[in-house]
């Protein structure tokens, strides 16, 4: 999205674009399945906007795109018994107003340890949503980047969350479209290997299924995940020394999430919201609005320890933590499954995890991936996020925009952004 986002805008502007996607799809880690045998669409990556105030409804506004509010609902598992939690939103949020971020920076795994006024359910709490919600180990998340996420979350208005009617892919296409009227090119399997570079002048080397190819230009904007830019397969000549230490300092997280289909429902509540439970592999889930199909979501180091399992295996502890939330039968839950669909982002080739967050002591790293390199790269995506909205389409959304204006020195108008 950071990439569609600089392409279509400077596009639009005159300049003369070329985007590389690595992927036979525009999108990244937004994936969305239009099925004949599903009404809506399954998202495999990014589902929900989360908020109401952030760029997302820049681009959505006035063009047609429905939207749904998600049902804040939330449930727990309370003495093997599905109930309501009112307070989770109320508790969560009066647990991280006790960050303290004058202090030194630590891990958010030992502030929980020596908070002596939570509770163990208050703790597990706030566990699960780091490494559900930031995908990442408490025993590594940064408290102060914890706390600016919370205020990020609290000017948007963040928990309130709302999906596309057709999906994310509805963007993606929008913003292709815009290219193409504007004569942008865009060359899918398109896979970056080596970006040469000296101050003005620009070559990357590319491998495509008929042979290597170089393509040429002023200037490159760079939008790869930093799952890839830690996985060193893409090189640049000469090395850039200055994006050493965020990169390498900065965390991917690891996320899976699995959609089940049914035939018919044997949860409670239809549109039920989440379910936050102790289970030990997806301890989330969701439900949806129009179709009997359930998505469970785990991340940090449990999505990094599933992704080891093949898909069957995965989909079956998906079912055995159905069987035990609602306390059915798993062969009834087996017999009524009639599709399923997961992606693995941490073994994706072109993410290498779900993600970025933010590790203790690195909460300047993010500023200093996103800065440009002598007027000649430019570096874009949710990783080079440094407001606190990390691991979000609008964070890459906002980053395409911010690399528009630093390439351009213009200011964008709000017409400009949509």
């Amino acid at each position: 999205m950071a990439g569609l986002t600089a392409a279509s805008e400077l596009s639009t502007m005159g300049w003369r674009v070329t985007m590389l996607e690595a992927r036979d799809r525009a999108g990244g880690r937004i994936h969305t399945l239009q099925l004949p045998m599903v009404n809506s669409p399954v998202e495999l990556g990014a589902e929900f906007i989360h908020g109401r105030n952030n760029q997302v409804w820049d681009l959505i506004r006035g063009k047609g795109f429905e939207v749904h509010e998600v049902p804040d609902r939330h449930w727990r598992n309370v003495q093997g018994e599905l109930k309501e939690d009112n307070q989770f939103w109320a508790d969560l949020s009066k647990v991280m107003e006790g960050i303290d971020c004058t202090g030194p920076d630590r891990d958010v795994l030992s502030w929980l340890g020596d908070n002596p006024g939570l509770d163990q359910q208050k703790r597990r709490m706030v566990r699960n949503f780091v490494e559900g919600f930031h995908a990442a180990p408490a025993e590594r998340m940064s408290l102060y980047a914890l706390g600016k996420a919370n205020a990020a979350s609290e000017r948007d208005e963040g928990e309130r969350a709302f999906r596309i009617e057709g999906g994310y892919a509805g963007i993606v296409r929008q913003l292709q479209e815009r290219m193409a009227s504007q004569n942008a090119s865009i060359y899918f399997q398109s896979v970056a290997r080596t970006i040469r570079w000296k101050p003005g002048s620009v070559e990357v080397e590319v491998q495509t299924p008929q042979g290597g190819r170089t393509f040429r230009a002023s200037r490159v904007v760079v939008t790869l995940p930093l799952g890839v830019l830690k996985s060193g397969t893409v090189q640049f000549d000469p090395i850039l020394w200055e994006k050493e230490s965020a990169i390498n300092g900065l965390g991917m997280g690891h996320a899976m999430k699995v959609a089940l289909q049914f035939k018919s429902r044997f949860w409670p509540v239809e549109n039920f919201g989440y379910i936050h439970s102790a289970e030990e592999w997806f301890p989330t889930w969701w439900s949806q609005e129009r179709e009997l199909i359930l998505t469970g979501w785990t991340g940090g180091p449990r999505a990094e320890l599933l992704s080891r399992d093949a898909p069957d295996v995965i989909v079956s502890k998906a079912c055995q933590t159905l069987s035990h939330i609602f306390r059915i039968d798993e062969r009834k839950i087996q017999s009524s499954l009639i599709g399923r669909w997961c992606h693995d982002w941490t073994r994706d080739p072109f993410s290498h995890g779900a993600y970025s967050y933010t590790p203790v002591g690195m909460v300047n790293q993010s500023h200093e991936l996103s800065k440009p390199v002598a007027d000649t790269l430019f570096f874009a995506g949710e990783a080079t996020d440094f407001e606190g909205e990390q691991g979000t389409v609008h964070a890459a959304i906002a980053s395409g925009l911010r690399v528009v204006r630093e390439m351009t020195g213009r200011a964008l108008t709000s017409n400009q952004t949509r």
